[in-house]
């Protein structure tokens, strides 16, 4: 089972997903992509502090440039922005069955995951919390098989 997900830039919202899924699918390949990633960006101590909080200490990360062929060996791809998932679709219309938003398929809600980047604090943690637990939901769907 390969899962991808996706954000802007790769070092707050699709990294976070990418531990937290990592956590509770071990077994799983889970990565994530940025769609304009820019290697020389770090992901922020915040990010790194809120899934230290969460029992999660990933390895070094560098932001990575989302390929077709991340595209082509996910079975599942999820987005946090409907307008990430439109681009996706438009792009790349031979992956309709397994692009997401990461929401709707978690919660059954087509919302956007805001990138809490620019938030400090609670604010923040209140972002970060959304994406972990629509990682996890999602998680749990996949599991389960539905």
């Amino acid at each position: 089972m390969n899962l991808l997900f996706i954000c802007h830039a790769n070092v707050c919202r699709s990294f976070i997903a990418q531990e937290v899924a990592k956590k509770y699918l071990p077994n799983a390949r889970v990565f994530s992509r940025g769609l304009y990633a820019d290697p020389a960006l770090r992901v922020p101590q915040k990010v790194l502090q809120f899934l230290a909080e969460e029992h999660i200490f990933p390895l070094p990360h560098t932001a990575t440039q989302l390929t077709p062929a991340d595209l082509e060996i996910a079975d599942f791809v999820f987005c946090m922005e409907p307008q990430q998932l439109d681009a996706l679709l438009d792009r790349y219309a031979q992956y309709p069955d397994k692009m997401w938003l990461l929401s709707d398929f978690a919660f059954g809600k087509e919302t956007a995951l805001e990138d809490p980047i620019s938030f400090e604090g609670r604010a923040f943690t209140k972002l970060a919390e959304r994406v972990a637990k629509a990682a996890q939901k999602a998680v749990q769907k996949i599991s389960a098989g539905q």
